[in-house]
């Protein structure tokens, strides 16, 4: 009875603790039925019958504790050799259930107005263990929160919290309506896995900076939740209280705190499949993502070696050990999808969009102006380069300009503006792109991974020559017979690094890109908390 006492105890007191029971003994053991209790090296309840066998699993239980997991031990009481074996001479083989019993969540909310109160009792069906602090005598009875298993009243708020046990075990909520700075400094330097304030951004912002100015570790500071909650469009007491327990459960789980069906939907479909785009689309797929690109009949690729759109073309391409493969409806996408493949599509007006569901879109059309993606269209959306403005059409947009800004994810604003003028590869900027010399259909007489002279003849267009003006490797050229508009269109790329290898695999420009899109859906993902 004595054992069971002590359980009970240790339960109401809400302590860690582990049970030992033998569940099975074969020939000669010290016991052959019994429990103990194990709450550390030093503190045990009860005996399985002493000796180098109970140590061994006391030693087994405290390791148990740390980890939080139950496990079955057995051991050989022969004095051998094998792994199960320990030094005694019984002779018997002994079995026992180690039991850890891990202690509820603690909720710790300081304060006592309308809100602390609904988020205890809501705490309560979650089945956490409740303290209240408070400085108010009116807000803190037994009557007000049956459901606590502490109060705790003073009138200095900071001594009401200083009886509180807190350690990783412990979420505290701050809503005390006028004494929060006093309450997060009482508390700011615990071991709490989690601390939140149902405040105003004003107020947060003036306690953060008035603890700043004192010399408060500022990482500590950031990793308060102020606005505290996730963003639910709360405003009733309720509501308020179902989002902070909604955001305390995902930290607690370590969970996401996204729709599960996009969870596991899990898509996202991009504008455009081109040698930049391609970036992206191979980054997102490597982390996870199912992805479907959308494209045009007749994409004017260049480097279409390591470009997704190429697949319109032959079907299906690989690029970095992705494969792409055309798709014609909606049953051919879930049939590439389920291969674990990228769909690639004609459709320039994006009405797959809203057939698919993506949890993201991305346009990565780079035609330097915005064709047509709105925020609408999915919960998050990215543009690729110029002609996006973050916060107005899109959620972010990532920086394509080469240099010290390249991948950025930028939140608010646009990108670097169009130059018009060719990124430098190789030393060399507007010689290394291959233009046309007529509008009319191009005759290609030179593939990707060719090493060509300056003068070489790269394509015709009628009887009119394209020459190439640098001595290197094609590394990109547009697809045979396509018809150009207009003198001057860009057809191809020549790269006087000579690197045919580079023809092949997606640029460094390309993966910086990608990186910032990845970045973006990433943080675009993350749930918002409530502002007030």
């Amino acid at each position: 009875m004595e054992l069971f006492q002590a359980a009970a105890e240790l339960r109401e007191k809400n302590k860690p603790f582990a049970v030992a029971t033998i569940v099975s003994s074969k020939g000669s053991t010290p016991r052959s039925n019994a429990k103990m209790i194990v709450i550390n090296e030093n503190t045990i309840i009860g005996t399985i019958g002493g000796g180098l066998a109970e140590s061994y699993i006391i030693k087994e239980s405290v390791s148990c504790l740390k980890t939080g997991q139950s496990k079955m031990v057995g051991y050989t009481l022969d004095s051998g050799t094998s792994k199960a074996s320990i030094a005694m001479t019984c002779g018997g083989d002994l079995e026992v259930f180690i039991e850890v019993i891990i202690p509820h969540p603690e909720l710790l909310i300081i304060g006592g107005g309308h809100v602390a109160l609904q988020i205890a009792r809501l705490a309560e069906t979650l089945d956490y263990s409740i303290t209240v602090v408070e400085n108010r005598k009116e807000f803190i009875s037994e009557d007000r929160f049956p459901m606590a298993r502490q109060l705790f009243y003073h009138k200095n708020i900071t001594k009401a919290a200083e009886m509180a046990t807190i350690d990783k075990n412990t979420y505290i909520v701050i809503c005390t309506g006028s004494v929060d700075e006093a309450a997060l400094r009482s508390v700011i330097n615990s071991d709490a896995a989690y601390m939140g304030i149902l405040s105003s951004r004003r107020k947060i912002s003036l306690i953060m900076n008035h603890m700043k100015d004192d010399n408060f570790d500022e990482s500590k500071l950031a990793s308060v939740y102020a606005p505290i909650g996730l963003d639910l469009k709360a405003e009733t007491p309720e509501e308020i209280a179902f989002s902070i327990l909604s955001e305390i459960r995902m930290i607690q789980t370590r969970s996401t705190g996204r729709s599960i069906k996009q969870k596991y939907d899990n898509l996202i479909i991009v504008r455009g499949g081109g040698d930049i785009a391609s970036g992206s689309i191979a980054r997102l797929y490597n982390a996870g993502y199912k992805i479907v690109v959308l494209e045009i009949t007749e994409p004017t690729v260049i480097r279409s070696k390591v470009s997704f759109s190429q697949a319109i073309y032959d079907g299906s391409i690989t690029i970095d050990g992705v494969t792409a493969i055309k798709a014609s409806n909606e049953k051919e996408i879930n049939e590439i999808l389920a291969e674990r493949a990228i769909p690639v599509i004609d459709d320039p007006k994006g009405k797959y969009i809203s057939i698919l569901n993506p949890i993201a879109v991305v346009d990565g059309i780079l035609a330097k102006v915005n064709l047509g993606t709105t925020r609408n269209m999915a919960p998050i959306v990215i543009g690729l380069g110029p002609g996006f403005e973050a916060g107005v059409d899109v959620d972010a947009v990532i920086e394509t300009n080469r240099g010290h800004s390249l991948g950025t994810v930028i939140l608010k604003g646009k990108p670097e503006p169009n130059t018009g003028v060719p990124g430098v590869i190789g030393g060399e900027a507007g010689k290394r792109v291959v233009r046309s010399t007529a509008p009319g259909r191009v005759d290609v007489k030179k593939k990707i991974g060719d090493m060509v002279k300056k003068g070489d003849i790269l394509a015709m267009i009628g009887d009119s020559e394209v020459k190439s003006q640098l001595d290197g490797v094609l590394r990109g050229i547009i697809h045979d017979g396509m018809v150009v508009a207009v003198e001057g269109f860009k057809i191809g790329d020549v790269d006087t690094r000579g690197s045919v290898e580079n023809c092949f695999t997606i640029s460094d420009k390309a993966r910086a890109v990608g990186g910032g899109t990845l970045e973006a859906v990433l943080a675009l993902s993350l749930p918002k908390r409530i502002t007030e």
